[in-house]
């Protein structure tokens, strides 16, 4: 969460050293000290700039920590630790003996839980007195000895309502979610605290069924101001918001204040705001959240009657006058000498709130302290995936078992992200191989179809250059039929997966005794194949029961490669007369056909022909396992030439092309890696998404593929390492995406943080 957010920010004083080599190095301070920070980094890199022309190199070493300090001020951590790094290499000397400290806490940000730990230990050693250092060091202790819990939760960054600046802050609405942003719009203005647009309120409209959500409007009517507006709550018995304001109405204010606005259902607009009566000039108040009984106004403030920092209070409504009470602290069980904000109220219960007072994952995390009694208990820490490195604040519930929570972890679309959670759905995955079957070698680019035989829907995924399929969106409870097509490969039978009353995570693969391999036999003229386990009894041409299974499967290939005609040849061992085996070969392979024929097999697809003696494997056979070898049934295609297999081969790569437009599924590469996630959507891959990437940028290798919370996500590039895809990410931005950096670990997503710390340990090792 960016400082600017409000309370975090307005009593936040950073003492300014006195060094002032250059004009762009004092305007700069002035800037500093002013909190447009975004002014103040513009003046330090042109003195950077002259300081590096005139080989001054402790103005630049002034320069660079100034420019870590703004960017840690607006919490942009990514930016913030190099430059804190460039600093400490010039041998900077903090004279205001908070560098390693707030170098730590950037650190934190990003998960590097032992370098950070190696600053605040020398942040202690310059200012032993640094009690916020002390309490971080108790995180780091927090860190390295939390127990991992299996989560119940699955967390999504959603993307359709974040842009690159930020977004925060979400509430409930009647049906709709209102939320805080600092995107610009046509009349806003720049905030020069960070350079992002002054926060406004938004409104979106969630469809569970559908999992998607409407594009962010601003609020009807009065209630945004020229500057920020946030932390929304709706008071439904009287149809009034609450909501926090920051600056003023001219914008000249230092501190925050809660507003009321009333809904005007004859113009369904918001009418002008008027302030709360617990307002005042000497301290900030603000995100609001009232219970759902309408009974209890939960705030945070930084009245100096409080714990320290910025503490969670509460005002109850008398249900006689209909009046909110004087504020009352929530006590020391829930605040801190640091800073408590963002309460919410799910229920009458207990409160949800964000801290980092409390021992925690690093920045704010989330909270949830239950109602005892008249008080709170003690504070539960909701862990991750909650809760993360970063900034973790601002939870709300849609329905019993899902929300949304507010986040600046690293890897987001913008520096604050709305993400959702929800609970687990039984994950379902599958991957297997697609392989010649005369040389066992793997066959690139053909078709797997998926087919949901219970719902009827469909997937065509397409095998990479090791033949490999993947499939991660099954659903429990389900009938699928797996199909793989290759043009001048015969199409095998499809393969069945019941996944009938699974209830935990399920791989289906060869490796766990699942059959999702497919063996496909080259079409090629003249060719015989081998129809195996065709059984007579001795001088019989009566098929024996045990054939059929194994003909079934040659009804398969006939109905999956409905252009082939064929023609069944059998073979007789040679030891009867050449006429006997005629007649009796003959007889056999007519067999074949009259059963084919009775499993709707057109006829007229159909030939016959039995060989005798005359072609036999083993001339002269003297074993009983050549005899056997002899006596075969085969099948041949005869209309080879009208299959026009060349043709298709242009048709299928035509298909391959055009769907690769789309995007083509992920492959599952080897290692970590990450990839730039542009969107999601519940309808299927579309090229529209892609459309942007013109230029140099038509290069970047594009997927798409259905996740098993059944969007499909797309995706972008392959980077070896966080900062090229970072860098990336800024590109393509530029083009009109607010894409995410997203991780993976051997074709599998994981966390950014997890990514970052396994790339560490490789590199250390």
């Amino acid at each position: 969460m960016k400082k600017k957010i409000y309370l975090y920010c307005i009593f936040c004083f950073v003492s300014i050293s006195s060094f002032s080599q250059t004009k762009d190095v004092r305007k700069g301070d002035e800037a500093f000290a002013a909190k447009t920070y975004s002014i103040a980094k513009e003046y330090y890199l042109k003195a950077i700039d002259d300081a590096k022309a005139s080989n001054d190199s402790a103005t630049a070493a002034y320069a660079t920590y100034k420019i870590a300090e703004c960017y840690y001020e607006a919490n942009n951590y990514e930016r913030a630790i190099p430059c804190y790094q460039q600093a400490i290499d010039y041998k900077y000397q903090d004279t205001s003996k908070s560098m390693y400290r707030h170098y730590a806490d950037m650190l934190m940000m990003i998960g590097d839980n032992k370098l950070a730990r190696e600053m605040y230990e020398k942040q202690l050693s310059l200012n032993q007195s640094d009690n916020v250092a002390k309490m971080r060091l108790k995180a780091c202790d927090f860190i390295d000895t939390a127990q991992t819990f299996e989560t119940m939760y699955e967390v999504r960054n959603i993307q359709e309502l974040n842009t690159r600046y930020s977004e925060f802050a979400p509430a409930r609405c009647w049906s709709k979610i209102v939320f805080a942003s600092s995107r610009f719009s046509k009349d806003s203005i720049i905030y020069t605290f960070t350079g992002d647009g002054f926060e406004d309120l938004y409104e979106t409209y969630y469809n569970e069924e559908a999992n998607t959500w409407t594009p962010a409007q601003k609020l009807n009517g009065s209630i945004n101001s020229t500057f920020n507006d946030g932390s929304f709550t709706l008071d439904l018995k009287t149809q009034t918001a609450y909501f926090m304001q920051c600056n003023g109405v001219s914008g000249g204010e230092k501190n925050c204040n809660i507003y009321l606005s009333k809904y005007n259902d004859d113009k369904q607009t918001w009418d002008k705001p008027t302030i709360f009566q617990y307002n005042t000039t000497a301290y900030s108040s603000g995100h609001p959240s009232i219970s759902p009984d309408g009974l209890t106004l939960y705030f945070a403030s930084n009245n100096p009657a409080g714990q320290g920092g910025t503490d969670i209070w509460m005002c109850k409504r008398d249900t006689v006058t209909n009046t909110w009470g004087a504020p009352v602290n929530l006590g020391s069980t829930i605040n801190t000498a640091n800073n408590e904000m963002f309460p919410y109220a799910a229920d009458n219960n207990g409160v949800y709130f964000s801290s980092n007072g409390h021992p925690g994952y690093g920045g704010l995390d989330l909270f949830y302290a239950p109602k005892v009694g008249n008080s709170f208990g003690k504070p539960i820490n909701l862990r991750p995936p909650f809760n993360s490195s970063a900034d973790d604040f601002s939870l709300m519930y849609i329905t019993e078992n899902s929300g949304i929570f507010a986040s600046n972890r690293i890897g987001g679309v913008g520096n604050d992200d709305i993400y959702m959670f929800s609970l687990k759905e039984v994950k379902i995955e599958a991957t297997g191989r697609v392989v010649d079957g005369a040389n066992n070698t793997p066959i690139a680019n053909a078709f797997v179809l998926v087919k949901n035989v219970t719902t009827e829907q469909t997937d065509t995924l397409i095998t990479d250059n090791d033949g490999m399929y993947y499939i991660s969106g099954m659903e429990a409870n389900m009938q699928y039929k797996i199909f793989a097509y290759q043009t001048g490969y015969l199409n095998p039978d499809g393969k069945l997966i019941n996944t009938q009353g699974v209830t935990q995570y399920t791989y289906l693969d060869s490796i766990h005794g699942f059959d999702m391999n497919f063996v496909l036999q080259k079409i090629e003229k003249d060719k015989e194949y081998e129809i195996r386990d065709i059984y007579y009894d001795l001088d019989k041409y009566e098929l024996r029961p045990a054939s059929v299974e194994e003909l079934n499967k040659l009804v398969a290939v006939l109905n999956n490669n409905p252009d082939i005609c064929i023609q069944i040849n059998s073979h007789t061992d040679e030891r009867a007369s050449d006429t006997y085996n005629i007649i009796l070969s003959n007889n056999r392979a007519k067999s074949v056909v009259d059963y084919l024929h009775s499993q709707g097999i057109d006829d007229k697809r159909l030939t016959w022909k039995g060989w005798g003696e005359t072609k036999p494997i083993f001339k002269d056979a003297q074993s009983e396992d050549e005899h056997q070898a002899n006596r075969r049934t085969t099948f041949s295609i005869v209309n080879f030439e009208e299959l026009e297999l060349s043709k298709k081969a242009e048709e299928h790569k035509s298909t391959i092309d055009r769907l690769e437009s789309h995007g083509k599924q992920a492959p599952r590469q080897q290692g970590i890696y990450f990839r730039l996630q542009i969107g999601a959507s519940k309808a299927k891959c579309n090229n529209k998404t892609f459309a942007k990437l013109t230029g140099d940028y038509a290069k970047l290798p594009t997927y798409c593929s259905k996740e098993s919370d059944g969007l499909y996500r797309y995706t972008v590039g392959s980077f070896t390492s966080f900062q090229e895809a970072t860098k990336m990410k800024d590109e393509i931005d530029k083009l009109g995406y607010n894409s995410f950096v997203v991780a993976y670990e051997n074709g599998n997503r994981i966390q950014i943080n997890e990514a970052l710390r396994k790339i560490q340990q490789t590199e250390k090792k």
